[in-house]
């Protein structure tokens, strides 16, 4: 399954808040997964505090490869909770497994943090330089 297959396939699950299939995403090092003992705690979590969230868009700016089996992606993710919508650029660091890609964690800056047009968001500049790498 390509990258881009992959991210599609996981944004499905969020959207349709099949949040099995969404635990199955993420790499087991990740360090949002570390939070769970297992799929039913994550799904019972997510039942409860994501289920009201809808990702309503998503696209992928722009990648790039700092190794042979990781790459990274930088979204523009839009949300919906209730009547709001919610904007953010994710940094999404993704490895390639023997069962295919998985999601282990991003860097997240809101469009408080960057304002600007989304086509001129960079990596070096808005991502790699911030003294705060926070991944989720």
């Amino acid at each position: 399954m390509s990258v881009e297959d992959f991210l599609s396939s996981r944004f499905a699950a969020l959207g349709s808040g099949d949040f099995s299939a969404v635990y199955a995403t993420y790499h087991e090092d990740s360090p949002f997964i570390r939070q769970f003992s297992g799929c039913r705690e994550y799904v019972d979590f997510a039942q409860q505090q994501l289920c009201d969230i809808k990702v309503t868009s998503w696209q992928s700016l722009r990648s790039r490869q700092p190794a042979a089996d990781r790459c990274e992606h930088l979204l523009v993710i839009e949300l919906a909770v209730a009547e709001t919508r919610q904007y953010f650029y994710e940094l999404a660091l993704l490895i390639n497994t023997p069962d295919g890609w998985r999601y282990h964690s991003a860097q997240k800056l809101s469009v408080e943090d960057y304002p600007g047009p989304p086509e001129q968001i960079q990596f070096a500049a808005h991502f790699d330089q911030r003294s705060e790498k926070l991944r989720y």
